[in-house]
């Protein structure tokens, strides 16, 4: 007895047989001019369906198999949007004035190309000029000062007339120096009637004490007499042999003898000590005139040193009133326009963009983003001068992100970041125009790349995976 075919077997024949077949079972072909001949429900029957909705049906099939075949296997970028604007680069040069000044000539627009060390901007030089102007006559009159003090002081240690002072003053004209001069020969004249005034009266002394010694020797020789003609007069008044008054006499002439030694003695001494003093005078004379000239000295000495660094100090403030490019580049936020306009201290006048230096841009990144963000990132910057879908987008790379976030009242904690982008310029209206900086972008940091067909089955993985739970 035969097995009994399984109901699958007989469907599987069932539709063979009905494939193989299905030839016969369509309707006889007809000419569209034979069916209009039959009747309406026949005629219906034997009309061949247009075949634009089956086309249009099959289109729909494709398109979505083509579709659900992209989502497969397509992959689209993920990024991290962060505002941000257009900002210098590291190596772009800040224009900024040391001082207060008044603007004398603008040299340069913005946007002008200029090379290393053009004239940008002239500031008045008035201020600058008078400075070092006071200052090179006080440097002059200390060197003057510097000059007659050490002459002096040459003369009075080599006990002679000051030397000329031609060629020893730095920046003196003729009369400068001739009145130096003056003044040094004037101070030494002062100077040496004082010593001979003193030497006058030393000399004075000494020729008192020669008179005073010479006297006391005189009465020296002259006592000794007087004394022994009393002693013997003395022993004739004893034998009566001679009045009494002429012993008196002698005695008397012995004592005024004695007294005018004594005298004179006294005098050698007052003298000596008189000669003693104005030998002290000179010597005082000499130190004063010395001690004034080393102070005058040392007084200019350090003058002259301030003054020489404050006229250092000046003339670079004048050079400073020349504001010159420091490389070759394009000028650019020129924020001075008004000849006779004061500027400040660092008060930034313009920014000089190297040449071949790209832009940069300061973007500023979400919390929930930076962790996906790392430098080398690649970086699509729209402008939002310049609608992208109209001029493009510029492309960038991720230099830097910050360490630390920064708290923004709107925002909440945000990072900064810098994108290094690879060209400085839009192409609008047929030209080039220049990215400067201050213009705002929007960053879109190219963070993975993710399968269309994940964001569809996203939704449901997180259901599955939140579903059939108690909490």
């Amino acid at each position: 007895m035969g097995e009994t075919p399984s109901l699958i077997q007989l469907y599987r024949y069932a539709w063979r047989e009905s494939w193989r077949q299905r030839k016969r079972m369509d309707s006889v072909q007809r000419l569209p001019h034979e069916a209009q001949f039959l009747p309406a429900a026949l005629e219906l029957q034997d009309t061949p369906v247009h075949p634009a909705p089956r086309i249009f049906v099959w289109g729909i099939m494709g398109f979505a198999a083509l579709a659900l075949t992209w989502a497969c296997v397509g992959k689209i970028e993920v990024v991290a949007v962060a505002p941000g604007k257009i900002v210098p680069s590291g190596k772009s040069k800040l224009i900024q004035p040391s001082e207060t000044a008044v603007i004398k000539a603008i040299h340069v627009g913005d946007g002008q190309s200029v090379a290393v060390g053009q004239l940008l901007v002239e500031l008045d030089p008035t201020a600058a000029d008078a400075d070092i102007k006071r200052l090179q006559a006080d440097l002059l009159a200390a060197r003057v000062d510097t000059a007659r003090s050490s002459a002096m002081l040459d003369a009075i240690n080599l006990n002679r007339v000051p030397a000329s002072l031609i060629g020893t003053i730095e920046a003196a004209d003729p009369e400068q120096v001739h009145a130096a001069q003056r003044w040094v020969q004037g101070q030494y004249q002062e100077y040496r009637s004082s010593l001979d005034l003193v030497e006058a009266e030393i000399q004075q002394r000494g020729a008192e004490i020669q008179s005073a010694r010479a006297q006391v020797s005189s009465l020296q020789k002259t006592l000794p007499i007087a004394s022994q003609l009393a002693e013997d007069y003395q022993r004739l008044l004893q034998q009566q042999y001679v009045a009494r008054h002429e012993y008196l006499e002698k005695e008397q002439a012995r004592l005024e003898l004695q007294r005018q030694l004594q005298v004179q003695q006294a005098a050698v001494l007052q003298s000596t000590a008189a000669q003693n003093e104005a030998r002290q005078r000179r010597e005082g004379v000499v130190a004063q005139t010395r001690r004034t000239m080393l102070d005058l000295l040392q007084s200019s000495s350090q003058k002259t040193a301030g003054l020489m660094q404050e006229l250092t100090k000046a003339r670079y403030q004048e050079a400073r009133t020349l504001l010159t490019a420091p490389v070759d580049g394009t000028v650019q936020q020129l924020a001075v326009h008004t000849v006779g306009g004061v500027v400040t201290p660092a008060q930034q006048l313009m920014v000089i963009v190297p040449r071949e230096q790209p832009v940069e841009v300061e973007a500023m990144l979400e919390n929930k983003d930076i962790g996906f963000v790392h430098a080398g990132q690649a970086v699509t910057v729209k402008v939002e001068t310049f609608t992208f879908t109209k001029y493009g987008t510029v492309e960038g790379e991720l230099i830097s992100v910050s360490n630390d976030a920064i708290e923004d009242e709107k925002r909440g904690l945000i990072y900064s970041s810098r994108i290094r982008l690879k060209t400085d310029h839009l192409r609008v209206a047929g030209q080039d125009v220049m990215l400067s900086p201050g213009m705002s972008v929007t960053a879109e940091v190219k963070t993975d790349q993710r399968r269309v067909i994940d964001y569809f089955l996203s939704p449901l993985q997180q259901h599955r995976d939140e579903s059939l739970r108690e909490r």
